[in-house]
């Protein structure tokens, strides 16, 4: 184990952009690569806070549900023995074969309708009791969660759950070093974490049964703790996947993440800042904009 971190630490200056390569949709492969798919298999955190809200609803036994980007079925399996009907959606041929094989295997067949096509605009033969899908990334920037969940709650019966259902997100500022290449970069670890030199607080809370303007703008005031400059903010963002079932990011999903600020600016603790925040979900945190006005 001690030559294993000795070789992480040794190639700690080329893993800096790992996860911003490894978590960028790949149109060749109609998704992600097959490492992607595995971090986010073994996250036990992640994993665990849906198996904890599927558990709280009896795993939707004798239910009717839809799951949109079902991947490897990493989450599926973990209620698909229990419910009545599934609507499993994925457009990615490269894991389909695998998606197909694993549910004959299991004996779930006779119990899915496996929809190869994109979960925007799908349509679903009947209404829902419960609609899963994480095609998340923080804030809902990078990947379509709002746009696919405003698709999908149409089939929601009255009183139906989305699985997850809020995000919050929030922001702090801090300096960390920008070699040019990147605007922004979720963080592996701790080792490329930005001095953080404010308060953190709530730039907004993305209600997926609800949301239906794809842009955010707003002004969030901060509190400077630390004199210094300011050249980045550092986001994160909380999932709820149910109430009383909590997801606050890893490595293998919304991990968090520094955003270049516009300008870099001087500032002095005890003051208070004011961060102009723009962004559109499901596009890139590239075309996103923050900046202390």
């Amino acid at each position: 184990m001690t030559k294993l971190l000795n070789e992480v630490i040794d190639h700690y200056p080329q893993l800096k952009y790992t996860l911003l390569d490894v978590q960028t949709f790949d149109p060749e492969h109609f998704g992600f690569s097959s490492l992607a798919y595995t971090m986010m298999e073994t996250d036990k955190a992640r994993v665990d806070a849906f198996v904890k809200g599927f558990k709280k609803f009896d795993f939707f036994k004798d239910k009717i549900v839809c799951e949109g980007g079902i991947g490897r079925l990493a989450l599926t399996e973990h209620y698909l023995p229990y419910v009545k009907k599934a609507y499993l959606i994925e457009n990615n041929p490269n894991i389909l074969p695998l998606i197909k094989d694993n549910i004959a295997r299991n004996g779930w067949s006779h119990k899915v309708e496996l929809l190869e096509e994109n979960a925007l605009t799908v349509k679903l033969p009947e209404p829902v009791d419960h609609t899963i899908g994480e095609l998340m990334s923080i804030y809902c920037a990078n990947e379509m969660q709002v746009q696919i969940f405003k698709n999908l709650r149409q089939f929601l019966k009255p009183g139906g759950k989305l699985f997850p259902e809020r995000v919050v997100n929030l922001v702090q500022l801090g300096y960390t070093e920008f070699d040019g290449k990147y605007k922004h970069f979720p963080v592996l670890g701790t080792r490329y974490w930005p001095t953080l030199l404010s308060s953190q607080e709530v730039v907004n809370i993305t209600n997926l049964y609800t949301e239906e303007d794809l842009t955010v703008r707003c002004t969030i005031p901060l509190k400077i703790r630390l004199t210094g400059k300011l050249n980045c903010v550092f986001l994160h963002s909380w999932v709820q996947v149910t109430e009383g079932a909590n997801f606050a990011g890893s490595d293998s999903l919304m991990p968090p993440t520094v955003v270049e600020l516009e300008e870099t600016v001087d500032v002095q603790a005890g003051t208070t800042v004011n961060l102009e925040v723009y962004y559109e979900y499901g596009t890139s945190l590239d075309y996103a904009r923050f900046r202390i006005v």
